[in-house]
């Protein structure tokens, strides 16, 4: 036996072995939705503490129901401020980003120091304290989906 997993109907099942990748210029991007948010959203923990060992910035996108955000989309209250970094999607969720490569985005040294680590690894529960601190969601708002960037600084 090779240790792989196997569907109900005894087939090899499909496993994502490489969740996220950091190019040689330092970009990189990883998505996780609804089951690996759930607990804690660990596939994205390599590229968070790989961008923070490079020094890189960070950007992140989240997903949840429209009623979990405390400010209207394309309120200048809320980060962006403009209604192109807003998906509104057909289910009553909206995705709204947050940090860009314009605005300078977030160290990922001192996003993972101070959020992740402190959250014990849960990278979920650390991107939802940022919007909660800042007053930009409603504390018992689910994320639904979760994607961070990260880029070289130039």
């Amino acid at each position: 036996m090779d240790g792989r997993r196997t569907t109900a109907s005894g087939t090899r099942a499909r496993v994502r072995t490489k969740a996220v990748l950091i190019t040689s210029t330092g970009t990189g991007t990883g998505r996780v939705a609804a089951q690996t948010i759930f607990s804690g959203s660990t596939r994205l923990r390599p590229l968070i503490a790989e961008s923070a060992r490079q020094g890189l910035r960070m950007a992140f996108t989240v997903r949840l129901a429209k009623t979990g955000y405390l400010h209207f989309s394309g309120s200048h209250t809320d980060s962006p401020g403009v209604r192109c970094n807003v998906i509104q999607r057909a289910d009553h969720t909206e995705e709204r980003s947050y940090g860009s490569a314009a605005s300078g985005g977030f160290d990922a040294t001192d996003f993972v120091a101070r959020r992740v680590d402190a959250a014990g690894g849960d990278v979920t529960a650390a991107v939802h304290q940022w919007p909660v601190e800042t007053g930009r969601i409603r504390p018992d708002a689910e994320i639904v989906y979760l994607e961070v960037c990260t880029w070289c600084l130039r």
